[in-house]
């Protein structure tokens, strides 16, 4: 016989595990920028996603500060354009949801979500020439979701927002026009508590415990200007799309040497040169004349923000080729978005997209970072 003095001390010592399942539908249409996809892609894309989420605690001082996120992995099915053309693509991510507010019962959310889309069907030579958008059958998939969550009671949440999703293989194949989808989304959540079941798993328990964490209110980031430079060495591979369909691959590489300063915790600025190596560059069939060594070298410069949060970085960089010969070949402006991991307070590793022409996908980097120089003032 359990007293009613022993379950109070056993509930308060059980750790409260905050989880939740939720779906989604979505729905929208693709901004696609060729000519032979155009007619495909006009009925726009329909997909259900499943998502399991950990809902932090605070128990560390980023929690906090982010509003005590929801970061958890998911599985996205959907319709994108003709099945025999693109396939029926699936993909498998991890998510992590920042509420924006604290509202009594709804509350506005950011959402990025990065991934691996699978079962594509790529462009074949004989059997799939018409697709420019897809190279291989596996690509990055990304998404990001500008919405709400409505309390609709004790467990449930109403989801509803604006997505915008992007499958690439950042011309590790060609061709590799991409896809890019804009629509809508509306679904459900289910909140609950895993440690219920050690306090009382009866089927009408007289104990319940809460399904959502009781958090205070968010404090701001912790001050911190710190500035460092950085050198950072990335290595991609890539192909030409005279090459598409073959096995024929360059290995590119991308040097740079960036300064950053951090106002918080939170945010952070960088400027930087780059020295990018494109052997594939000289070999274009728009560009065969005149050709030397040194036109798959393009120094470049740029800026960026990060967004920081535990030992993760969110990095979006704009810069500009620096030579004539980069710009005749690889356009004026590029741009790097970025994820980067800090292994210790000197060494980071990052995946990027490094684009050129504006937003056209020119490799995917894997790279390494040392800060040569730190100075922190609290």
């Amino acid at each position: 016989m359990i007293i009613y003095s022993d379950l109070v001390a056993q509930v308060k010592t059980v750790p409260d595990k905050f989880r939740s399942f939720g779906f989604k539908l979505h729905a929208g249409g693709h901004l696609y920028t060729g000519e032979q996809l155009s007619e495909m892609l006009e009925n726009g894309y329909a997909a259900i996603e499943l998502r399991y989420g950990w809902q932090s605690k605070g128990s560390q001082d980023w929690q906090k500060e982010h509003g005590y996120p929801t970061y958890g992995i998911g599985w996205y099915t959907g319709y994108i354009g003709d099945p025999e053309i693109f396939g029926n693509p699936n993909a498998l991510f991890g998510f992590i949801s920042f509420p924006l507010n604290q509202g009594r019962r709804n509350n506005f959310l950011l959402e990025p979500a990065l991934g691996l889309t699978y079962n594509l069907k790529p462009y074949d030579p004989d059997n799939n020439s018409i697709n420019d958008a897809i190279g291989a059958k596996l690509a990055v998939y990304f998404c990001l979701h500008a919405g709400g969550r409505y309390q609709v009671n004790r467990e449930i949440d109403l989801l509803y927002g604006l997505d915008l999703t992007h499958f690439s293989n950042g011309r590790i194949n060609t061709p590799n026009m991409g896809l890019n989808m804009i629509g809508l989304s509306v679904g459900a959540a289910y909140n609950f508590n895993t440690s219920q079941k050690v306090v009382d798993k009866s089927r009408h328990p007289s104990t319940i415990l809460e399904v959502r964490p009781v958090t205070p209110q968010w404090p701001g980031p912790r001050r911190l200007s710190e500035n460092n430079i950085t050198l950072y060495q990335a290595f991609g591979t890539v192909q030409n799309i005279r090459d598409a369909g073959t096995d024929h691959r360059y290995l590119t590489s991308s040097t740079v040497l960036e300064y950053q300063h951090k106002f918080n915790t939170k945010h952070g600025l960088t400027v930087g040169f780059d020295a990018f190596v494109d052997p594939s560059a000289r070999d274009t069939v728009e560009y065969t004349a005149n050709k030397t060594e040194m036109e798959n070298f393009f120094p470049g410069a740029h800026a960026g923000y990060d967004f920081m949060f535990w030992r993760l970085s969110i990095r979006l960089q704009v810069g500009v080729h620096l030579s004539s010969i980069g710009r005749e070949l690889k356009g004026t402006t590029f741009v790097r978005p970025a994820l980067r991991f800090d292994i210790s307070k000197r060494f980071n590793a990052q995946i990027g997209l490094k684009t050129f022409n504006g937003a056209q996908s020119d490799w995917v980097e894997w790279g390494f970072g040392y800060k040569i120089f730190v100075r922190q003032h609290h």
